[in-house]
C-alpha cells in the first residue's frame, strides 16, 4: 500500500531541465547564423539583389516576409522551450515542498 510519496529522480529532472536550457539556445538566430558562419540577413531585401529580374521587388518581398516567419518561428520554439525549462523547476520545487511538508 502506498504511503503517498513520490519516488522522484531529481537528477533526472535536472537533467531533463538542462538538456531543455541547452536546446532552447539553439534556437536563438544568432547561435544558428554563427555557427552555419552565416551573415544576419538584412532586414529588408532589395530587389536589386535580384539584379534587372521582373518581379524583383515582389520577389525581395517574398524573401523578407520568409526571413520574419523563421525568426518569428525560432523564437517562438526558443520560448516553449523556455517555458518547459521554468515549469520543470516549479515541478521539482514543488516536489521539494511536499516532501518536506509530509516529512519524507
Amino acid at each position: 500500500m502506498s504511503k503517498g510519496v513520490v519516488d522522484v529522480s531529481y537528477t533526472a529532472l535536472d537533467e531533463c531541465r538542462t538538456r531543455i536550457h541547452v536546446a532552447s539556445k539553439d534556437f536563438a538566430l544568432d547561435e544558428i547564423l554563427k555557427v552555419s558562419q552565416s551573415k544576419t540577413p538584412a532586414e529588408v531585401t532589395p530587389p536589386d539583389l535580384f539584379g534587372k529580374l521582373d518581379g524583383a521587388s515582389d520577389l525581395a518581398a517574398k524573401v523578407g516576409a520568409t526571413w520574419t516567419a523563421v525568426r518569428v518561428e525560432l523564437g517562438s520554439a526558443q520560448r516553449r522551450l523556455e517555458n518547459v525549462e521554468r515549469a520543470l523547476d516549479e515541478v521539482e520545487a514543488n516536489l521539494h515542498k511536499a516532501a518536506t511538508a509530509s516529512g519524507a
